[in-house]
């Protein structure tokens, strides 16, 4: 009874963590989290049961420290252009994933995507100033993957496959004038995944480890967002999964109040190219960034699930002059059939 527990949850905690997806563009997420057991942005080599399915929501806020007007003056005066500061970049996001058979997982997800306080520098005959933009909001591009799961055995191995499609919004203009590319809900371009996972499970913890490249083609206003190169590693620990029938008023009827709970730690780096808005690249673009993250999941047998992750960089370099990041948080909750 307790081995068909642990399994049951073992199900629904995979289908918890298919629950954050990328926004890239702007310091935004650029991992990926849309599988695997108690991990929130590793994926993982595990995939649903056949006819499974998942429905989320989650929220993710990512903190940026705050570029001050007179650095943004002073490096136009420099020489440098395409400069903004944006305050923070919150994403909400619909998730659903479906066990297409036992070895391959659909995972889909919109976001609705809002980036606070936007502060951009423009020259106007020899002087410069910054002005501010207040919040670009509005649904974000949808993407899909696929999870592949090719060898299962003592270690386990998943291809991973993609599509971003160009449904986000990405026609927000201030005072008339259209904001950059980057700085819009959606790309309009359609972007392609590629990569592979990796899974060792043990009786109360487990590894996951994957990589996974995005290739960018070209969007609104002839621009081209920079590839992705994502690298993750995770462990989980399962701290413990419960089982307690509790007797109501009649001693025929009981309520079962079944879950398991789980800690996690990640290591999730990623590799931001250089943006290139028509012909011309954007200096004060791409990074390579490096987060610590921890988190925990609550699964309940019932198949309602929640967690919540708190991630803190350990290693940043933004090219030129932009926001670097001082946190990133996320919750997300949902149900699984």
């Amino acid at each position: 009874m307790q081995k068909k527990l642990f399994k049951k949850l073992q199900i629904l905690s995979l289908a918890a963590s298919a629950a954050i997806t990328p926004l890239w563009a702007c310091n935004s997420s650029h991992v990926l989290g849309m599988g695997g057991s108690s991990a929130a942005y590793t994926l993982s080599a595990n995939t649903m049961q056949k006819g499974n399915y998942y429905i989320g929501i989650n929220a993710e806020r990512v903190q940026n420290n705050t570029l001050s007007d007179q650095t943004i003056i002073a490096a136009m005066q420099n020489g440098s252009s395409h400069l903004h500061n944006i305050d923070a970049i919150d994403s909400y996001s619909l998730s659903l994933s479906y066990g297409l058979t036992d070895n391959l997982t659909l995972s889909m997800q919109l976001p609705y995507v809002s980036r606070v306080n936007i502060r951009a520098g423009e020259a106007d005959n020899g002087s410069y100033a910054v002005h501010p933009h207040g919040n670009a909001q509005g649904i974000g591009d949808i993407s899909t993957i696929l999870q592949y799961k090719v060898y299962d055995k003592a270690l386990k191995v998943a291809l991973l496959a993609g599509i971003k499609a160009p449904t986000g919004k990405t026609d927000i203009a201030d005072a008339g004038e259209l904001l950059e590319a980057d700085l819009q809900p959606g790309s309009g371009s359609w972007d392609f995944f590629a990569g592979v996972a990796l899974t060792k499970d043990f009786d109360t913890f487990s590894l996951h480890a994957n990589i996974l490249y995005k290739k960018n083609t070209k969007g609104v206003d002839e621009s081209q967002l920079g590839d992705i190169f994502t690298y993750n590693a995770a462990f989980s620990y399962k701290l413990f999964a419960h089982q307690h029938n509790q007797k109501l008023c009649r001693a025929d009827e009981k309520e079962d109040f079944d879950y398991s709970v789980s800690l996690f730690a990640e290591l999730n780096g990623e590799k931001a190219y250089k943006d290139d808005f028509g012909g011309e690249t954007a200096y004060n673009t791409g990074h390579h960034v490096v987060f610590a993250t921890v988190g925990t999941q609550v699964a309940m047998h019932s198949g309602y699930s929640f967690f919540m992750t708190f991630s803190k960089p350990i290693y940043q370099n933004f090219n030129g002059i932009q926001n670097d990041i001082n946190y990133k948080s996320s919750i997300g909750f949902g149900k699984s059939f």
